[in-house]
Parts: C-alpha cells; structure tokens; sequence
C-alpha cells in the first residue's frame, strides 16, 4: 500500500544524496538541508547503532580491562572521531534510503505496531537502553516518543540495563498514548494527523489539496483501538468511494460517531446512499434502468481484478467469508465475485454486494462483511 508515495521519497531521497564517490559521509547527509529532517535523523540514528554494536564487540572481549580510566576515555575520543568519521558506502546508503521511507510511512500510519516492530524486531525482549536508541530513529508523533523517554527517565539510571518484555512495552505505549488523547478534544484529535497530513502534501501531488488518503486515516484508528470511527471511514470508503479526508470531513464523521454512542446505538452509522438505493431496487422492479448498459471489463481486465483479489483476499480470509456470509456455500460465493468483478466500476460493484447483502440478511456493517467488501473494493479500484 502507497508504493507510489514510497517511491517518489525514495528516488527523492537518492537524487538528494547522489555521490559518485565510492561513500557517503554522515556529516554530509546530516548537513543537507534539501533532506526532510525525518530522514537526516534517521540517518544520524543508524550511525549511534552502529557505535552500539563496536562498544558490544569491545565489551564481549575479556582479554582487555575496559573499565580502565585511560582505556575508556581513550574510546570515548575514538567513538567520537568514528561519528565524526562515520560513512555509508553505496548499497548501505540504498538500503538505509530503503529502511527509513518504509518506516517513517509505518510509523506515521500505525504508531503502535511499528514501535513495537520496529524497536524489538522479533525478539521477546530488549534491554531498556536499546529500546531508547531505537526510538532516536524517529520523529513524528513526539508525545508518543516523548512518553516513553518520560517513563524510562523516571525508572532511574540503573534501568538503562533493565530488560524490557515486548509485552511489557505495548502496555506501556497504549497506556501512554491513551492517557494523551484521553482529555482531548476532537479538534485536537484530528490534530494528531497533521504529520500526515504534511506528509501525503509533500508526496503525493495527485491528492486533492489538504487531504490523505482514507485508508491511511482507517489504519491510524484500528491502530489505536478506535474501531467505531475505523468502520465509519471504511463504509464510506468502500460505498461512497471517498478515497481523501479532509479535516473538516473527518470531524464531521467523528461527530456523528461521537452521536450514535451517545444515543447508545452500537453502530455507528453513516449514511449509505449507495446502499439504500440498492434496497429501493431490490425492493421496487420500477426503478428507471439506465439508458445504455455500460461495458462489462474484458477477460485480461477481470483475470486481473480476480488476482488481486485472491491476493487481498487470502485462503483463510476466504473460507470465512465463505462460511459466516454464504453459509459454506462455495459455489453461491465464486456467482457473486465473477458478477462483482464483471462490473464497470465500484459504484454498480456496491449495488451488487448491497444488494445480496439485503437479501440475505448480511449485516453490512460486521468485520466479515466489511472485509469482504473491502478486499473487493480494492481489487476493482
């Protein structure tokens, strides 16, 4: 998902640092005031690991006394002259052009899952003055990163050695970042966003003026726990196309959730024009057909839509669909995707699964449900 954003700030970020020297000097990244500052401080951060990884291969060798006053101030000069002296050759700088696009997009889309991705790698566990270096790899969402260094501060400086559970340390960012947006209004919560918001204006001059894309905002709020807000956008998405959020929709969608919570409904609802419409067909054969049939896609066209769909929809994802919305019913299942996938465009596609949804009592709004309409959308779009 937005690879072409991903590769314009890549080919942005490799025209920046051409060198037809064999190395790229850290100095000289960091100096370059064309490079986004997201990026220079990412750069900065690989360099500070990689004086991590020489203090541990030191350290590990017990056939010197580190601890030595002379030897250790003998090393701090020496880490010193390695920053000041620090390089990247060719593949190191693609592959640091590579790391830092993909993780600064991650971590503006879902903060959550990309710190703990990010900062523990797979591993169960990370001593506490690794996880704070891993966090100077990043610069937006400060009060999220701010929180964190805030809680390991006050834990003292023996704990730069504790170790820390990945377990330990999601509870530790959902409490911080719940306790930040608990008081906050939803003014200041659609503030949240303005990093990306930033972001997609500087990337992607396709979007609509002072939009994102909605799919990034969906992915923020299911990163948060916010589903109600998260399904709103998706059914908007998904039956009324709208593929960019402005602020000011955002809030309007967030006030109409905030509505229906208040009024104890448990579904947040948004109104889908698309949807109705389709019942009013279903229910009323009178309905003024369209003048003209539009064009069903060519075989290349759906033999295409039917890959991505069997990429977006996988065989597990597959064979729940099949089972809570066609009742095990394999062959009702394959009948609506080739009907879905022959239409024209995504609005006669709605129709169609609004339509079967109906009439067989699917509730449009349950995750399967929105899962599969969504995968669907995708592979039309």
């Amino acid at each position: 998902m937005f690879e072409k954003e991903l590769e314009r700030v890549r080919k942005q970020l490799e025209q920046q640092l051409e060198s037809r020297q064999s190395y790229t000097a850290l100095h000289t990244i960091v100096a370059n005031q064309e490079i986004h500052p997201a990026y220079r401080m990412y750069f900065n951060a690989e360099v500070q690991w990689w004086l991590h990884e020489e203090r541990a291969i030191r350290s590990s060798n017990p056939r010197f006394d580190n601890s030595a006053s002379e030897v250790r101030q003998a090393l701090e000069r020496l880490d010193t002259l390695y920053l000041q002296h620090a390089r990247f050759d060719h593949e190191e700088l693609l592959a640091t052009i590579e790391a830092a696009t993909k993780t600064r997009l991650n971590f503006l889309c879902r903060p959550r899952t990309t710190l703990k991705w990010f900062v523990f790698r797979g591993e169960p566990t990370k001593p506490l003055y690794e996880v704070l270096l891993r966090l100077s790899y990043l610069s937006d969402h400060d009060y999220l990163l701010e929180g964190i260094r805030t809680w390991a501060a006050g834990r003292g400086d023996v704990s730069v050695n504790e170790i820390l559970s990945v377990v330990e340390f999601e509870r530790i960012i959902e409490k911080i970042d719940n306790d930040a947006i608990l008081d906050l209004s939803q003014e200041e919560f659609v503030q949240l966003l303005e990093p990306m918001y930033q972001y997609f204006s500087d990337v992607n001059p396709d979007l609509p003026p002072e939009t994102v894309p909605t799919e990034a905002v969906i992915i923020f709020l299911d990163d948060k726990g916010a589903v109600p807000l998260s399904q709103a956008l998706e059914r908007m998405l998904y039956r009324e196309e709208l593929r960019a959020l402005t602020r000011s929709k955002f809030m309007e969608v967030i006030d109409a959730v905030i509505a229906t919570i208040d009024e104890g409904v448990q579904e947040p609802h948004v109104e889908p024009v698309i949807y109705h419409d389709s019942v009013a067909a279903e229910q009323n054969e009178s309905v003024e057909a369209p003048e003209a049939e539009p064009t069903s896609p060519d075989a290349d066209v759906l033999q295409v839509r039917r890959e991505k769909l069997a990429q977006l929809l996988d065989d597990e994802a597959r064979s729940k669909v099949i089972r809570k919305i066609f009742n095990d019913n394999a062959n009702m299942f394959n009948e609506l995707v080739r009907e879905i996938l022959l239409c024209p465009t995504w609005k006669e596609a709605a129709s169609v699964v609004d339509r079967f949804y109906a009439k067989n009592g699917t509730h449009p709004d349950s995750a399967v449900a929105m899962e599969f309409a969504q995968a669907l959308h995708r592979s039309i779009a």
